[in-house]
């Protein structure tokens, strides 16, 4: 029996189904999550009812993918996909079915899902439908592709990248059939968007069974990807594995911690070919610009620097330093950091007890000057955090003006 009790949304769903005549099953992750006694994020629920009958029995839903017989059923705030039994026609570029066509058949259905630990039904009252023995390969902790494994890979080739990922994820072993299937297909991932893959390798980076990682290149997938990441990774692998290992679970972080050898234009350019959003790309090219410099262990100099790049991105620097070079100063920085927010020295500013407006109504002329003047009186109070009060800083500037 299931190990985790359904939510009641669920149950409903399924039960309100189940009364206007057809039959519905919990399916995919969920299920697998469950054996594996792990709570799921979602929950899918698969169903013999076309998509208009389905709508008819729910009083919120809206279409997700109708096309493809997927409707959302909205109850209690929560959003719950609900796909009609369906199969698919031939695959011709490697990302989607040419056509879709609907079917009463819960087999046929599992049929073309990408693993057989994935390919698993479930009904409160009718228990697990397993045709494809999904559920003795959990148990066996291993990936196996349903049917003939290259198949599912030439439907969809993200489904290698996503064998590599769950290996990493679940700590499974691929089945030999299924790894080798993959391998003589590996070059059909340049078909793939750049968006998919640059989400696939950001949900294996966050894995914690890190000895299944070197699958990644091992496999050939990363070398189709991006040669130059796949050399540099082989070239440290063991290295790398122990670093990423120590790394917390954070993408900006672990991908900083991937590209931390690339220069700062090569990463930049890495990350514009997977299509970061620029503040991701930022923040981790912050990183990576700075990784390797020798941080400040004074309070002036680390103000200043926390100041230029912000707490969390110095934070961040503390901790990739930490683990990439043990033996650095980075325990003085650390204290020195902390003693800096423990008395809430200014940094920035924003932070500056003095505006724009105040230093106008002494005589400072908007423009240049004035920049220059708040730039001098930050850099003041960064050597003196002390002296960020309103009339020091008024005297001071008037000083400065002189």
């Amino acid at each position: 029996m299931f190990s985790n009790t359904l939510p009641q949304d669920v149950l409903y769903i399924l039960k309100t189904l189940n009364q206007g005549g057809h039959e519905a099953y919990i399916v995919g992750g969920c299920v697998r999550d469950n054996i594996l006694h792990n709570i799921p994020k979602d929950w899918d629920i698969t169903t013999s009812a076309q998509p208009e009958e389905t709508k008819s029995l729910f009083s919120r839903t809206f279409d997700t993918g109708i096309q493809h017989g997927t409707i959302t059923v909205v109850l209690n705030h929560t959003n719950y996909e609900v796909t009609t039994y369906r199969v698919e026609g031939k695959y011709e570029d490697c990302r989607r079915p040419s056509s879709v066509s609907f079917t009463k058949n819960l087999e046929e259905d599992l049929l073309r899902r990408d693993f057989t630990m994935n390919a698993i039904a479930y009904h409160p009252e009718e228990g697990y439908q397993d045709p494809f023995h999904g559920m003795e390969d959990i148990q066996k902790k291993t990936i196996r592709g349903v049917g003939e494994p290259a198949l599912r890979f030439q439907e969809d080739a993200l489904r290698m990248l996503r064998c590599v990922r769950f290996a990493a994820q679940l700590g499974f072993n691929v089945e030999e059939e299924t790894y080798n299937a993959l391998m003589e297909n590996i070059e059909l991932i340049k078909k793939i968007s750049v968006e998919r893959i640059h989400d696939e390798m950001e949900k294996l980076w966050l894995c914690e069974h890190y000895e299944k990682i070197p699958l990644l290149w091992e496999s050939g997938l990363l070398t189709e990807i991006d040669p130059l990441l796949a050399s540099r990774l082989m070239a440290r692998a063991d290295t790398f594995i122990h670093e990423l290992r120590q790394t917390p679970k954070n993408s900006i972080l672990r991908w900083a911690m991937v590209l931390q050898e690339y220069p700062l234009q090569e990463a930049k350019t890495f990350l514009k070919k997977l299509k970061f959003d620029n503040d991701s790309l930022k923040r981790i090219c912050l990183l990576i610009e700075h990784i390797n410099q020798d941080l400040p262990t004074e309070g002036y100099p680390l103000r200043v620097l926390a100041g230029k790049l912000g707490i969390e991105a110095v934070e961040q620097l503390i901790t990739l330093q930490s683990i990439l070079r043990p033996t650095s100063s980075f325990r003085q920085s650390h204290l020195c950091l902390n003693k800096i927010l423990a008395d809430g020295d200014c940094l920035s500013l924003k932070e500056l007890a003095v505006d724009g407006q105040m230093l106008m109504k002494i005589g400072v002329p908007k423009g240049k000057e004035l920049g220059t003047l708040l730039a001098n009186l930050l850099d003041y109070v960064h050597e003196n955090p002390h002296f960020n009060e309103k009339q020091i800083l008024l005297d001071k500037a008037k000083e400065l003006m002189q």
